[in-house]
């Protein structure tokens, strides 16, 4: 490979296509031909050039095109995306590997957009020959205004209205000589048997005449934001950090628009009108019977600069909420629909291991998507860290409820108590929720949860799902907190596993109850001891009564069981009911008091 009899200086910000453009206008050469001199064969079809050579350059591929540009491997790298690509996700996506891949839709690979200022080049004789740079930035989404010129970028031609879709193409018609850098290459005619197509060669460099005062321009506000996202890009901001915020702005993004309206709120006013008009488009090109496609659409960023602009702020201003799980959950949930289901959270499964942990703390609760251990087929992960599972009941503490789901009304106080609990457990563990219900002794067979039997439920009652999220994680912040010493509900429940009052403890409780006037005496036998052995034990786990052990029942016949089981209810009630009869009332007294010692022993390990 010899080198090339004349070269060129590669401006500052300067993209692969920008170079092989202005280099081959100076050559009166191709781009597809400048490829091809430096043995990138393997990457061209006919006359396409892959958008793959914008992301990364192999070492050999590099050095080929230093020879024959003579430059150094560094210099022709850094003409690339490579740079960016540990701090904005939608690179690495795009590199080849294994397998066919498209380019992400979070990067504008072929057609950019661009400033015509820039493109109109500075006052050096080469620009003034060859052209301003293309630049490297125009080629993210996140890049919608030159800060340098204050005015947003330009998404198509003003000539021939073109691109209307992404290109996969890196540069278009490349195997035209005859067009300057500045000029549209995009194709406006067929060839026919008599002329070959003709491209549209209108100059991007030269700003078409329009009405000034309706031509919008970047607000100061505007363009500082741009140039917060920029910094991302620079050594300065961590690699990590970058990566996860730009994840995140994705993924809020992509919420306020499979959400919309619902997030308008969150708009400047001034671009509101342009982010209406492409949501409305982008419905319109999607049918209704085809939501894959409707999900694919709402996880892309506008090519109009201004919508692009008001979606990204609006993203940010969301992703700076001081509590962004309330935030979220006013957008998440979709009436009638399973969480699971909804456009957004397909696209969050997709993202959500490289989102930042704040972001995956709010959304997973709202989603009911966790990650997985082992692979896609593996459990889910645990969401929470800072409580442990032993430390929640098997029936939500009455004082937590009190503070906390109380005021939620059209709810049965059951239900949420146990759903609490349940949440919460499977939280901390990760796994499905029946196996959340299991380590909290519910069995399964009697109570089963699914997530859209609690939407539905929710739903009847006239409130929103979120409304129960966002009290469970005011309750979760205070177990990271809690007012007063754990408890390790877990070690009571295993302790009491099949626990029953033995039969001379039982006897010398009931000594000690007061005499009952009159001829009657109530019974006290096997059953009744069955019975306040439950009561201890909801005193001591705070479990439900209908999942506590029943070992005295369980060593009767069977005609006795079933009679039991009719009476169940009966004395259940008569210890809770707040106005008892005086047995009760008595007997409810020593049992407390029994409670009450029996779990100060397990507490301190000494047993009972």
């Amino acid at each position: 490979m010899h080198p090339l009899p004349r070269s060129l200086e590669p401006a500052s910000g300067e993209s692969l296509v920008s170079y092989l453009l202005r280099l081959g206008h100076r050559l009166s050469l191709p781009p597809l031909q400048l490829i091809r001199a430096a043995g990138w064969t393997d990457r061209v079809q006919a006359t396409h050039i892959p958008g793959s050579l914008l992301l990364n350059l192999t070492g050999p591929e590099a050095q080929g095109f230093a020879r024959l540009t003579r430059q150094t491997a560094e210099e022709v790298s850094a003409l690339t995306l490579k740079q960016w690509r540990d701090r904005y996700p939608p690179i690495a996506l795009s590199v080849p590997g294994p397998g066919p891949k498209r380019p992400d839709p979070w990067l504008f690979v072929g057609s950019p957009r661009y400033c015509p200022t820039c493109l109109a080049g500075d006052c050096t004789p080469a620009q003034q020959l060859h052209g301003g740079p293309w630049r490297k930035l125009w080629h993210l989404p996140i890049v919608f205004s030159c800060v340098e010129h204050q005015t947003y970028l330009e998404a198509s031609c003003p000539h021939c209205g073109q691109p209307r879709a992404i290109s996969g193409r890196l540069i278009e018609r490349a195997n035209d000589h005859t067009l300057h850098p500045a000029q549209c290459r995009w194709t406006i005619d067929s060839p026919t048997q008599k002329r070959k197509s003709r491209a549209c060669g209108g100059r991007l460099d030269q700003r078409v005449a329009t009405d000034p005062c309706h031509r919008p321009h970047p607000t100061q506000g505007i363009l500082r934001f741009q140039q917060s996202l920029l910094a991302r890009l620079e050594p300065l901001t961590p690699a990590s950090d970058a990566s996860e915020y730009f994840t995140d702005l994705r993924l809020a993004t992509a919420l306020i628009g499979t959400t919309w309206p619902a997030g308008k709120h969150l708009l400047d006013t001034a671009l509101a009108g342009h982010v209406t008009a492409y949501v409305h488009s982008t419905s319109g090109n999607s049918s209704t019977s085809n939501r894959l496609q409707d999900h694919r659409l709402r996880d892309v960023l506008p090519r109009d600069s201004i919508a692009c602009a008001g979606l990204l702020r609006a993203a940010h201003s969301l992703l700076k909420a001081d509590d962004l799980s309330e935030h979220l959950s006013q957008l998440v949930h979709t009436p009638g629909e399973r969480p699971t289901r909804t456009p957004w959270v397909r696209i969050y499964a997709r993202h959500e291991n490289s989102c930042s942990r704040r972001f995956r703390d709010a959304a997973e609760p709202l989603t009911r998507t966790y990650r997985k251990i082992g692979g896609p087929q593996g459990l889910r992960a645990p969401l929470r860290d800072d409580y442990r599972p032993e430390h929640i009941p098997a029936y939500l503490e009455p004082a937590w409820y009190e503070r906390y789901f109380a005021p939620i009304a059209g709810i049965a106080p059951k239900v949420l108590r146990r759903t609490a609990a349940v949440r919460l457990v499977q939280w901390a563990i990760g796994g499905p929720l029946d196996e959340a219900a299991t380590y909290l002794g519910i069995a399964p067979d009697r109570v089963r949860f699914r997530s859209n039997t609690d939407v539905q439920r929710w739903e009847r009652a006239g409130r929103s799902p979120a409304e129960f999220e966002r009290v469970l994680r005011e309750l979760s912040a205070e177990l990271r907190a809690p007012h007063r010493p754990r408890i390790n509900y877990q070690r009571r429940r295993e302790a009491l596993r099949e626990w029953a009052l033995p039969p001379d403890e039982w006897d010398a409780l009931v000594s000690e109850l007061p005499p009952i006037p009159g001829p009657i005496r109530p019974a006290v036998g096997d059953r009744k001891r069955q019975d306040a052995s439950v009561f201890i034990w909801v005193q001591v786990t705070q479990g439900e009564h209908l999942f506590a052990p029943r070992p005295v029942e369980a060593e009767q016949p069977q005609d006795v069981q079933r009679e039991w089981a009719l009476r169940r209810n009966t004395t259940w009630y008569n210890l809770v009911r707040p106005d008892p009869f005086r047995h009760y009332a008595d007997l409810r007294k020593l049992l407390a008091e029994y409670a009450q010692q029996l779990a100060r022993d397990i507490d301190s390990g000494a047993g009972r």
